[in-house]
Parts: structure tokens; C-alpha cells; sequence
């Protein structure tokens, strides 16, 4: 605030990437407001205004030669990228590609070593720097995940340790100590981003295990589980999990970052465990994935959930309305793949006698999907479209076939010949994609894993649509 007064003190004294900043705040201001409210003008006027302060955003970086660094430059660039995030319904890899560069800034500006490393920051500017790569994490393990790629920011790369729960009010310019932190009972603004980077630092090792070149073990999968249930357990009570209908007096960001949390977990469980969902157990007596295929159908089914609580209070009248700014893509995703997961889980019997509450989630998933799709989500079509075709075969009692791969590679046959040749249920395969499997389990005492048994193609189709 201080800063903002100088500013129109003397509109001179400030450099232009400060300008940018500002410029960057008020456009994820009118992005977060309600198109709806005529009040302050009409939601075409509104639409202008968020371009133009995007383009004022752009010019700024470039007019302060951004590649330079320097203040203000990666918070501006950060917001940016949510910017153009906001902007878009669907995955797009631009979005990743202006990432890396927020990566590359941030670790140019040492973002990745703990202040502590030097001294002449404050200890204001050297929480701040924490609570900032706290932010660049979040997004290494979301977008990287959207496009199916391996995050940026290995664990080994970065030291920076996590925020103290303190309030802003505990911090000043004149600081000269950090007092210590606050009991993780207490809700300052810092705790959802304390809780969020230790779900991220567990997503980050699932996704070094679901990206590796070589094939993880089922053990190494398990202690990838045991990490993200760690961290889950670790979240402050304050956005534990808790039932909507308990809370009735929360504020809305409060109840959104709870929602956003779990969603975080399942979306682990569903990286981690996905793979074994049709794959065959090594052992005719028992099955040997049956803990992997449980886990990954309750975290699509959990999912699913979420986004349903979602759909029905972010509308008008909502008790999560204010925040509705908070459903991106990035989330989308996450529904996405648990959308993919129960209807393979359907066509390929692997439902585990669980077939009409995964049904039941899946129609009412549908409605959510028919909804967004009317809004120009392409993601939001395709899916609705699937959905609809395996419930449309299951209600006819259809079966697929007894082997998951060829049942799958028979039903994106029909679907596609029904609506309109286009195939997504697994990331845009088309029959032929199963004619080998994707995954076959190791007979290798010594390797206890899972081989990957797919060509290149084969692989940028996979993650690329998962």
C-alpha cells in the first residue's frame, strides 16, 4: 500500500514492472468477478477490460525486460500465467510452455535456496520468497500433470523450506526477527499455502515414479502411497476434511481450500494406481492389485464428488459463488481422468462389484459434463459423450468382452462409430492402440514391477490425454 501511494504521489518514482504488477492484479480482479453484475458495467465492457489489462501486463514485462529479473518480475509473471490460465476451458500446452518460463525466472532469482543462504534479505522479503516457491511447486505438479509431462522441479533441486503460520500483521519492513509460528490450529492466510506445498512435495514423488523411463516396482508405488497418505494426514485441522453440511459458518475460501486439498489426494491416488486398474494379477489364487484397483475407484469416485459439491455451489446462490474463480482446467483434469477411470472400470468389468454406485456417479458426473460443454469446453463434450455411450451399453446389459484391453479396444470401436469417429476415453486412443497391452506385469523376481509395453506415438497419446 505503501508502494501504491508512491505511486500516484509521483507516477514516475515506480518502475514499469511494478506498473505491470498492478496492471496483472486488476485483470485477476475482474476475472474473479461476477460477469453477471451489471452494476459496473456490462459483461462485454468486462471482457474488454480483462484484454486490455492482459495486453498492458505483456507490455510491461517486455518494457522491463523481464529476462533481466529484478523485483516484481516473477510475482508479475506469476500472475500472468494465471491470467491466461483463467482465460482458457481446456488444457493447452502454452500454458506449459510460459510455466517453464516462470520456472527458469524463479530459479535464475534463487528462488530455489532458503533465504537463510543470504543474508541481506529481510526477514520479510525472505518469507515472502518462501511463500513465492511455495506457489512455483504448486504449479510444477499441476500443469506439468495436465499435459503429461514430468515436473520442472526435482526434490533435489531446491532447499527452500516451507512458510511459517504467521498473519500479515507479524510481519513488517522493520522486522528484524521472524517470531516463531503460530499453532497450525490458528488460521492465518499462510496455512492453505503450508498445507497445499505438503501436498505438493508428496505429488511431486508420485510423479517422478509415474514418469520414470523404467517401469516402477509395485513397492516403489506403495511407498509413493504411504508418502501421499503422510502428507494428507499432515494437513492443518483447520482444512482437514469435513462435510459440507458442517460447514454452514465457514468462509467460502475456507471450504474451497478443504475441497481443493482432497482433491489434490485423490488426484495422487489416481496417478499412482490407475495403471492396475486392468491389468491381470501375476497370481491366479489371489489378486495382488486389489488394494491399487480399490484405491484408484474410491479416488474417482471421491473426485467425482468434489465436483459435484463443486457444480452446485459455485452457481448463483451458491455458498462457494465468490470463489467459482477457482475452477480452472487444472482441476477439470483431475475429473477428467476420474471421468476415464470408472467408465473403463465399467466396460471392462473391473468394477469390483461396485457397478451401480459407479453408475450413479457417472450420470450424474454426465449432467455436470453436458453443463460445461455448453460453455465451448471441448474436453467437457468429449467427455459427456462417453459417458453417455457406456452408460448407453451398460443399461443394455452389453458386455465388452472378458480381456480389459480387447473389451476396451471393442467399446472405443462402437463409441467412435457412434459419435462421430472421435476417440478419448484413454487419452485419444483409437482401437488399434489395444491391440497389445499398455502395461504387463513383470514374471522377474528380482524387477517386481510393472513394464511399459508401448511405442512412442502410443506414449504421447497417453500423456498427452491423461
Amino acid at each position: 500500500m505503501k508502494q501504491y501511494e508512491a505511486f500516484w504521489a509521483d507516477d514516475t518514482s515506480v518502475p514499469i514492472i511494478w506498473i505491470g504488477l498492478l496492471f496483472s492484479m486488476i485483470c485477476l480482479a475482474l476475472q474473479a468477478s461476477d460477469a453477471s453484475d451489471t452494476a459496473h458495467g456490462d459483461p462485454e465492457h468486462r471482457t474488454f477490460q480483462i484484454e486490455t489489462y492482459r495486453k498492458k501486463t505483456v507490455q510491461c514485462l517486455l518494457l522491463g525486460e523481464y529476462t533481466h529479473c529484478g523485483p516484481h518480475v516473477l510475482e508479475t509473471v506469476i500472475h500472468y500465467v494465471y491470467i491466461e490460465l483463467g482465460l482458457r476451458d481446456d488444457a493447452d500446452k502454452d500454458i506449459w510452455f510460459l510455466f517453464a518460463l516462470e520456472v527458469s525466472l524463479a530459479m535464475r532469482m534463487g528462488y530455489h535456496r532458503d533465504p537463510r543462504h543470504f543474508p541481506g534479505i529481510t526477514p520479510l522479503q525472505a518469507e515472502m520468497r518462501r511463500r513465492l516457491w511455495a506457489t512455483v511447486l504448486q504449479g510444477d505438479v499441476l500443469v506439468c500433470s495436465q499435459m503429461g509431462m514430468p515436473r520442472m522441479i526435482c526434490d533435489a533441486k531446491y532447499d527452500t523450506a516451507e512458510p511459517r503460520n504467521l498473519h500479515d500483521s507479524d510481519l513488517t519492513e522493520d522486522t528484524a526477527e521472524l517470531p516463531p509460528p503460530r499453532p497450525e490450529t490458528e488460521p492465518t492466510p499462510t496455512l492453505g499455502i503450508i498445507a497445499r506445498r505438503r501436498m505438493f512435495v508428496a505429488l511431486g514423488a508420485i510423479s517422478d515414479v509415474t514418469a520414470a523411463v523404467q517401469p516402477p516396482t509395485f513397492p516403489q508405488i506403495m511407498k509413493a502411497d504411504a508418502t501421499l497418505h503422510q502428507a494428507a494426514a499432515s494437513i492443518p485441522p483447520p482444512l482437514q476434511p469435513k462435510p459440507l453440511t458442517s460447514s454452514m459458518t465457514d468462509a467460502p475460501e475456507v471450504i474451497m481450500a478443504r475441497l481443493f486439498l482432497a482433491h489434490l489426494q485423490y488426484k495422487g491416488q489416481m496417478l499412482l494406481h490407475r495403471r492396475f486398474l486392468l491389468l491381470a494379477s501375476p497370481s491366479p489364487n489371489e489378486d495382488a492389485f486389489a488394494y491399487s484397483r480399490n484405491a484408484c475407484l474410491d479416488a474417482a469416485v471421491g473426485a467425482l464428488r468434489i465436483q459435484e459439491v463443486l457444480d452446485a455451489e459455485t452457481g448463483p446462490g451458491g455458498q462457494l459463488h465468490m470463489m467459482r474463480w477457482r475452477l480452472s482446467s487444472i482441476m477439470n483434469h483431475t475429473f477428467l481422468t476420474a471421468t476415464m477411470v470408472l467408465c473403463s472400470a465399467v466396460c471392462c468389468g473391473r468394477a469390483m462389484e461396485r457397478e451401480e454406485e459407479i453408475l450413479g456417479v457417472l450420470r450424474r458426473t454426465r449432467t455436470v459434463w453436458m453443463r460445461a460443454s455448453g460453455g465451448g469446453s471441448r474436453e467437457a463434450k468429449k467427455a459427456a459423450e462417453t459417458v453417455s455411450f457406456v452408460i448407453a451399453r451398460a443399461a443394455e446389459g452389453a458386455r465388452f468382452g472378458d480381456d480389459p484391453q480387447e473389451g476396451l479396444g471393442r467399446m472405443l470401436d462402437q463409441r467412435s462409430a457412434s459419435i462421430g469417429g472421435s476417440s478419448w476415453l484413454l487419452g485419444g486412443f483409437a482401437p488399434a492402440d489395444f491391440q497389445t497391452p499398455l502395461f504387463s506385469f513383470s514374471t522377474d523376481p528380482e524387477s517386481d514391477g510393472v513394464e511399459l509395453n508401448t511405442t512412442l506415438d502410443e506414449w504421447m497419446e497417453i500423456n498427452d490425454g491423461l
